[in-house]
């Protein structure tokens, strides 16, 4: 015999009233106050075991029917294909299926939503498709040589760069009167040292760097981090670049000053410098430091000796106008960042570009040497990537013409593939600065 609706402990009419909250893995029944609790190892298909076997009456499935279709309107409305919270996706399909109604797939577009969604403009969701900008320096030195690279992209990135943008510290300034070069060099002892020491690496005389610095001995061991002053501006004093770089002298030199975007290479003595140039390099590599921050510092090779003339190995950097500069590399970061000769395969284009006009910006460079090699690859990444056209190419470089061709900003000279020889203008103030322009 079957059992009773009261043997079972609740009517069968209850299955409609029935709330089921899913909670720890299991069902609590609310009925007419009393809570019973149906353990997992007594559910089917996460609904209540069935309550009697009587057959259902017409009213028990009109009220079947209007649940099922209470809760396709609830799903519609949350928009959820999960399932209304509370109860199981599984539960909610058995329950339509019972009842012969059809859910709606919910993951398609619904009244106004999909009218939404189809109003969207065709430069909105073609902006949705298109991959984020470089997240990293790796992933954006894979991309300098992509000729399909968007003429415009985003803003920090070497090819976003056209003229000063907002904020360039070269904006506005006029050469060389805005650009000022500090009052102060010190240098900073790296590995314990004395002052003797920096000054023989300078070529500084021994009372001089006394004098700069009072108090401190000539042959004291000092720690490192010490910073020792290597040069002081005098008031009033001059400096001038001297006759021609391949052919002159200095005078009233300062040292080149450590600062962002920048790895000092050369040996002190080797780094001096007119005021002006020293002030005018240091804007352009802070304007680097600025634009890039995550990207290679620049390498600062030989500039002049203290009173000019010849430098050995160069035939020119003998007036204070002369400094050579690392050429951005594609560089993985796991070799110490140094001077190397360049090619097809480590050529940064992109960033080499954003550095040339750079300095171009400062209204400022004489005449930059760069092999016709390089000049080339320059140039066809410069037309692939429309970012100068061949007719203003020819104001920038030799090439395609033959070196010696026209008086371009980059020329060839033999012995510049592994690094970028950049000459400053002579300023109206030096008398006795020539150039080819005077």
């Amino acid at each position: 015999m079957a059992p009773s609706n009261d043997d079972n402990g609740r009517g069968a009419d209850l299955d409609d009233d029935t709330a089921l909250d899913h909670e720890d893995g299991r069902f609590v029944d609310e009925v007419d106050g009393d809570e019973g609790i149906i353990l997992d190892d007594e559910v089917e298909d996460g609904l209540a075991p069935e309550a009697g076997r009587r057959s259902p009456s017409l009213l028990s499935l009109l009220l079947l029917v209007a649940g099922a279709i209470w809760i396709v309107v609830a799903m519609l409305k949350l928009g959820d294909s999960a399932g209304i919270e509370g109860i199981p996706p599984a539960a909610i399909d058995e329950i339509a299926q019972d009842s012969g109604v059809a859910l709606p797939d919910v993951d398609e577009p619904v009244g106004s939503d999909a009218d939404e969604q189809t109003s969207a403009s065709p430069g909105e969701i073609e902006d949705e498709a298109q991959p984020p900008a470089p997240a990293s320096a790796d992933e954006g030195e894979a991309l300098v040589d992509d000729p399909e690279r968007s003429s415009e992209p985003e803003v920090g990135t070497p090819g976003s760069e056209r003229g000063p943008p907002e904020g360039s510290l070269l904006a506005g300034k006029v050469w060389p009167q805005d650009y000022v070069a500090p009052e102060v060099v010190h240098y900073t002892i790296k590995r314990g040292g004395s002052m003797k020491v920096v000054a023989n690496l300078y070529k500084i005389f021994h009372h001089e760097i006394e004098a700069l610095n009072p108090g401190v001995s000539l042959d004291r061991d000092l720690p490192p981090a010490t910073k020792i002053v290597v040069y002081k501006h005098t008031p009033g004093g001059s400096s001038e670049s001297v006759n021609f770089p391949g052919d002159g002298g200095l005078e009233g030199a300062m040292p080149m000053v450590d600062g962002p975007g920048r790895v000092i290479k050369h040996i002190p003595w080797k780094g001096w410098a007119t005021r002006t140039t020293v002030a005018t390099l240091d804007a352009v590599l802070r304007e680097w430091a600025r634009r890039f921050p995550s990207r290679q510092p620049i390498l600062v090779g030989n500039m002049s000796a203290r009173e000019g003339g010849r430098l050995k190995p160069h035939s020119s950097h003998q007036s204070g106008r002369d400094v050579d500069l690392s050429y951005p590399q594609i560089w993985d970061r796991k070799e110490e960042l140094n001077w190397r000769t360049m090619d097809s395969k480590n050529l940064d284009r992109e960033l080499t570009w954003s550095l040339l006009e750079l300095l171009r910006e400062t209204g400022a460079v004489e005449v930059i040497f760069i092999d016709s090699k390089l000049q080339k690859l320059l140039y066809d990444h410069a037309v692939a990537t429309k970012r100068h056209s061949k007719a203003a190419l020819r104001e920038w470089m030799e090439y395609p013409n033959p070196p010696g061709s026209g008086s371009p900003l980059i020329r060839h000279v033999r012995g510049h593939a592994d690094h970028i020889h950049v000459r400053f203008k002579c300023t109206a103030a030096e008398d006795r600065c020539k150039s080819r322009d005077r």
